[in-house]
């Protein structure tokens, strides 16, 4: 019954929700990037979610993870239960981070959180990706 609940849930939101090219805080990152090749970096939080709060105080501060996330990512969070979500950004677990290029593109999803190594090994990888 609770999964119908929030199925329901989740499926309402979607449909009150915006292109991410419509979405203010996207706008924003990409414009703070000026012309550096840089990716959105969309994290889906709550406010009760232990994997979340240590990846955005442990993994995104960590002394090697965030050099490389300033030089290649702009960081936005989205409150799934306060935020509005964008269209096509659907969740299934928290965390979920997106990334996302300047035009709007999902480029890549990873559900749960990481230690930092293994964090840095996929932000790495996903750079990678054109």
């Amino acid at each position: 019954m609770i999964k119908l609940i929030l199925l329901v849930w989740v499926m309402a939101i979607g449909a009150f929700a915006a292109p991410i090219q419509n979405d203010d805080q996207f706008k924003t990152a990409v414009a703070s990037m000026g012309k550096e090749n840089k990716l959105v970096l969309m994290i889906y939080t709550t406010d009760d979610c232990p994997e979340c709060a240590y990846m955005k105080t442990k993994v995104f501060h960590d002394k090697t993870v965030e050099p490389y996330m300033s030089r290649n990512f702009v960081v936005i969070e989205k409150n799934v239960h306060k935020s509005k979500l964008p269209d096509g950004y659907d969740f299934f677990g928290i965390p979920t981070i997106f990334f996302i290029d300047k035009a709007g593109n999902k480029k890549e999803t990873i559900v749960g959180s990481k230690r930092a190594q293994p964090f840095l090994k996929e932000l790495h990888r996903i750079r990678g990706i054109k």
